[in-house]
């Protein structure tokens, strides 16, 4: 089993919440998403945290509404606590993913590559080679 933590801005959870339930049909990928993942009186910072460190891949899902967000936002803390896991681990677990044209790629994370699912084409396009890049080992 591999599993995936999702970290997106709040205005694109339609995009991404369909994104989990693609991952999730795939047998072998489980998904850590905050809609799911966090109960009603949870620690939401805990269970952030915990989730990033058990997870084997982190996908930062990009857009317009990612590079609004301020730098004190909880999609941006939880990209910088995956970037200090990826340094502490020398481990590649980032993926990023393009999920709404637009927008600028954070320049931690610039020179890796992204999955554009942008639009329905990208999508089917692209889709397949994320789900290949979430079961490489790291």
């Amino acid at each position: 089993m591999v599993s995936v933590f999702i970290s997106y801005s709040s205005n694109d959870q339609v995009k991404v919440e369909r994104l989990a339930e693609t991952l999730r049909q795939e047998k072998d990928i489980t998904v850590w998403l905050d809609t799911t993942n966090i109960y009603p009186g949870d620690d939401f910072l805990e269970e952030m945290k915990e989730g990033i460190r058990v997870a084997d891949k982190f996908i930062i899902c990009l857009s317009p509404s990612f590079n609004e967000k301020p730098p004190v936002s909880w999609v941006k803390k939880e990209l910088k606590m995956a970037i200090l896991r990826e340094g502490e681990t020398g481990k590649g677990i980032i993926i990023p993913v393009r999920i709404k044209s637009g927008g600028k790629i954070p320049e931690e994370i610039g020179t890796k590559a992204y999955a554009d699912l942008s639009t329905q084409n990208r999508w089917k396009r692209n889709l397949p080679r994320l789900i290949e890049a979430i079961r490489r080992p790291v």
